[in-house]
């Protein structure tokens, strides 16, 4: 049986660190929904945020599309929106995948704080449109994000600092999904 990991959540969690870590750990192919982004952002240059938000939709669908061909066990890691999740679900259902869905969250003011931070970094310009400087914004995307109706085996992981990343607990949580 096909066994995917979901790694999603909220904005400046750690997601992307943490999928590359699993990769590393497990052996395991990750794909992120961003990286995806970027290659087509190199290709297909956006003025906007609904050209921006295309090349998100774009890169959703190439996810579900590896999924489809990919090998037994795949990681998709992505700041999933409700609709991606319950498609996933279809998906999911109808090739009957084992799902492990692990579920970043922390308080709403580090990780304004963190996403901040990233802006002044070195950041592809696909991930420069969306502007959060107001934690108000901030908050009302993380709360659409927590309505995500994540399925499978769920793992919630508090992402407030990086303990998680540490956490021998966690990784033998998912060292049992993946029956190593």
């Amino acid at each position: 049986m096909k066994k995917l990991i979901l790694i999603g959540g909220a904005l400046a969690g750690g997601k992307s660190t943490f999928s590359l870590m699993l990769r590393d750990r497990f052996n395991i192919p990750v794909v992120n929904k961003d990286r995806l982004k970027e290659i087509l952002g190199d290709n297909i240059p956006t003025a906007n945020r609904e050209e921006n938000k295309r090349l998100s939709v774009i890169s959703f669908q190439l996810m579900r599309y590896l999924i489809e061909c990919g090998g037994e066990t795949l990681a998709l890691e992505s700041n999933f929106k409700d609709y991606e999740l319950s498609e996933l679900r279809s998906l999911c259902d109808g090739m009957e995948c084992d799902v492990l869905s692990i579920v970043f969250d922390g308080r709403d003011d580090v990780l304004h704080d963190r996403f901040l931070r990233r802006l002044g970094e070195n950041r592809h310009p696909v991930h420069k449109s969306q502007d959060f400087t107001d934690i108000a914004d901030f908050s009302e995307v993380l709360d659409e994000l927590r309505r995500g109706e994540y399925f499978g085996r769920i793992l919630r992981v508090d992402c407030t600092d990086f303990s998680y990343q540490s956490d021998e607990s966690l990784y033998r949580e998912i060292e049992e999904f993946l029956g190593n």
